[in-house]
């Protein structure tokens, strides 16, 4: 396998990772964004009293 690709093992690890962890946002990105709104309401619910 470390022939068959100029960057070697590694180099397909990364970017096999890479790809597949943008995927995984991409499929979440509301899932993501609306517990990161809410954790933010819950903070600063939390540090204005």
């Amino acid at each position: 396998m470390r022939d068959l690709v100029p960057g070697g093992y590694l180099f397909t690890h990364a970017v096999f990772w890479t790809v597949i962890a943008m995927v995984a946002v991409g499929t979440n990105a509301v899932a993501i964004m609306l517990t990161i709104g809410l954790g933010l309401l819950v903070f600063e619910t939390a540090t204005r009293n």
